[in-house]
């Protein structure tokens, strides 16, 4: 099987990253794509939201998605989430498989200052997906961001220009989230009370 593997901290995830998936899959004709949250992301700070709500989210957010598929290895692991282990963890279970690493064109022009890059792409063929605001990449910008153009698959489609950090801003706020949430996500973060300037009680009940 062609398996995609598109990771992030989910905090929440939205309807650009479930976008981003069916593109790939559409695409890179890929069989099925893992959507694979963080535990603790090595370039970014720690997610706002627990563990348990961002896999929960991840999991209301691909109901009907026929190819898309949720993968914990990163929040089972201790320590930073680093993409080459969860490859390499991949590989391991699924050696009858192909890995594709689906990454927005913003992620994958600065892959070289990854955790072991080239391990990385020996483990997993590159598939870029054009991020709003960008050009979708040429061979010559493959080439300065040090990626070989005839290993990549570049995904030329439009997705939604969706923030995280402007979700979050708009629930502390009460903004609306119409278009930017899965309506059960927006369900599941309203009733935990997540990203609220005033989380009620049952934001912390549960550990994971």
């Amino acid at each position: 099987m062609r398996i995609g593997v598109v990771g992030g901290t989910f905090d929440p995830i939205h309807l650009g990253h479930t976008a981003m998936a069916e593109a790939a899959a559409d695409c890179a004709d890929l069989d099925e794509v893992f959507l694979v949250p963080a535990a603790v992301p090595p370039h970014k700070p720690g997610a706002a939201a627990p563990a348990e709500d961002r896999l929960e989210m991840s999991r209301l957010a691909i109901h009907g998605h026929r190819k898309l598929r949720i993968c914990d290895l990163e929040l089972l692991r201790s320590g930073r989430s680093y993409t080459v282990d969860t490859l390499e963890e991949l590989a391991r279970e699924r050696p009858q498989d192909r890995l594709f690493l689906v990454l927005g064109w913003d992620a994958a022009r600065e892959l070289l200052t990854w955790r072991e890059p080239e391990r990385v792409l020996k483990l997993a063929r590159l598939v870029i997906v054009n991020r709003p605001g960008l050009d979708a990449p040429e061979p010559h910008d493959l080439e300065a961001a040090g990626l070989d153009p005839a290993e990549a698959i570049v995904c030329d489609v439009e997705t939604p220009d969706i923030n995280a950090t402007e979700i979050r801003r708009r629930i502390e706020t009460g903004g609306s989230l119409q278009g930017l949430l899965d309506p059960s996500v927006e369900a599941y973060v309203r009733r935990r009370h997540l990203y609220s300037a005033n989380p009620g009680p049952s934001r912390h009940n549960r550990s994971y």
